[in-house]
This record gives C-alpha cells, structure tokens and sequence, in this order.
C-alpha cells in the first residue's frame, strides 16, 4: 500500500511542477501578445534597439542574428551571440524591443561577472542532460512496466523546475535592466 500511494505522490509532483512550468509559459506569451500590436514611438525593430544598448554598453563584440520560432529569444555566452526570434528582430513592437532589451541584459550581466548569471550558465548543459535522461528513463519505465524507474526519470524531469527556480532571480534582472535602459 505504502509503494502505491509512494509512486501516487511522486506522479502529483511531477504534475504539479508541469502545471507550474506550463502557467509560466502561457503568462509570457499571453504577456507578449498584449503588447505585440503597440507600436514603439521610435519605428525601431528589435535588432535596431538590441544593437543601440550593445553599443552604449561597450559590448560591439556581441552579434546579433535572427532565428527561427516564436520567442526562442536567447542571449548566448559562449558564442557572444544574442538570438532574436523573426518577429523580435523585425518588429517594431513594444513586446519586440522589450524581449531584445530584455536578451542584452543578460549580455550586460555577462560583462559584469553577474554571479546568478554565471552559475546558470555553468549548470544548464547538465540540466539539459538530466532533463533528457529523465524523459528517457520515465518513457523506458512506461514501456516495459517499471514502475520504480519511473520515480526515477519524473525526478530527474523535475530538475526543470529546479532551473527554473534558480533562473528566476536571473530573469527578473535581465528585466530590470531592459526596463532602466528602455526608461
């Protein structure tokens, strides 16, 4: 009985860390499409305002290219690289020069030697691992009716959540910074 109710509440948990991840993300998009038909007073794109920060701060190493997808926006450091989705880079919205201001932060936390952001950066590829291994071992459990894996695998998934957790104070200042600088 103990096992059932065990495996029962590990399920839950992994449920429950889904939902929180999942309200994030339609809290962003449903943000950034509020804002997305506003029009800056400038006329600048994305790219225009990405490129206008970058150089008041110093930072003419960085680039900036265009990628594919809807909000796959992401500042790089390894490659120095600041990624724009289509509409991010084109537009000229307040929602697309926000997500572009919002990526140089983390290009300017990067300079600064921004502790939170040094540690995130140091453990997303073994995150990435880990929630990938975990997707594997829950879906290998599933397949052949292993239900002790599957803890297994749904606690590695859960180190999603804890990147999340841990990307937060990451992502609230690469915000504030956009926001003083856009200001």
């Amino acid at each position: 009985m103990l096992y059932g109710l065990e495996n029962f509440l590990t399920v839950i948990l992994a449920i429950v860390g889904f939902i929180i991840v999942l309200i994030a993300q339609l809290r962003i998009t449903a943000s950034y499409n509020k804002y997305r038909s506003i029009d800056n007073s400038h006329q600048l794109s994305g790219q225009e305002v990405a490129r206008k920060i970058l150089d008041a701060y110093n930072l003419n190493d960085i680039h900036i290219v265009e990628v594919k997808g809807n909000l796959t926006d992401h500042y790089d450091p390894q490659r120095k690289v600041i990624r724009l989705s289509t509409s991010v880079f084109h537009d000229t919205s307040i929602a697309s020069i926000s997500v572009a201001a919002h990526e140089v932060g983390h290009a300017i936390q990067d300079k600064e030697g921004y502790a939170l952001f040094n540690f995130r950066s140091a453990i997303v590829p073994i995150v990435n691992f880990i929630t990938y291994m975990g997707y594997l071992v829950a879906g290998f459990s599933i397949l052949i009716s292993l239900t002790s894996y599957l803890k297994i695998g749904i606690i590695m998934v859960l180190a999603t959540l804890f990147f999340q957790l841990v990307t937060l104070p990451v992502e609230f200042n690469a915000s504030s910074r956009a926001l003083q600088i856009l200001n």
